[in-house]
């Protein structure tokens, strides 16, 4: 049987070295603002590769 490779566990910590579950949980009381950030950065990238591909200047990808 073949063994398969395990993606490395990624750990955050705090700034003091606590250990903490998720990237958000290092947001704290900002994990609504830090989401929302994100959110918006994935639809401007979305929206350039769209502008970008309609130009033919990238292909679209599945």
């Amino acid at each position: 049987m073949a063994r398969t490779k395990k993606a490395p566990q990624v750990r955050f910590f705090t700034a003091d070295g606590v250990e903490v579950e998720t990237i958000l949980d290092l947001a704290g009381p900002h994990k609504d603002e830090l989401v929302k950030r994100i959110v918006e950065a994935l639809a401007r990238d979305a929206a350039r590769q769209d502008f970008l591909a309609e130009r033919g200047l990238v292909s679209r990808q599945a």
